[in-house]
């Protein structure tokens, strides 16, 4: 049991050139892996961002699709709004064409400013 153990200096830098060479080996091959991981993930991630913008696109345009609906629905009730003003405009015009003509549709001339005059005060 009295053995001891002996290094020579070409035995002991032997020993410390391949303690650093199974170090560079290791931190070669785990480079590798994680390259290779890294590769097999770009897919992915190129898919997640492609993703991620069209998400985006799709809300930008959702936004921009209601923002549109409310201007039709205005649209839509202005010209709800003109069509009735036209109507009775027209219906007015009309009934004064009409006594302008006979001289005698009075009752006419008077259910067309009864109208007329219960569209203005609603308005």
């Amino acid at each position: 049991m009295d053995n001891t153990i002996t290094f020579t200096p070409s035995e002991l830098v032997s020993i410390i050139l391949a303690i650093c060479a199974a170090i560079v080996t290791i931190s070669a091959a785990l480079g590798v892996i994680t390259k290779a991981i890294d590769k097999t993930k770009s897919p992915e991630r190129e898919q997640n961002n492609r993703l991620g913008a069209i998400e985006h696109r799709l809300d930008e345009i959702d936004k921009t699709i209601v923002t549109f609906r409310e201007y039709f629905t205005n649209d839509d009730n202005r010209f709800k709004a003109i069509e009735k003003s036209n109507k009775i405009t027209q219906s007015a015009l009309l009934a004064l064409l009409k006594h302008s003509l006979n001289g005698n549709d009075l009752t006419s001339l008077r259910e067309a400013e009864k109208t007329l005059e219960e569209y203005l005060i609603d308005k």
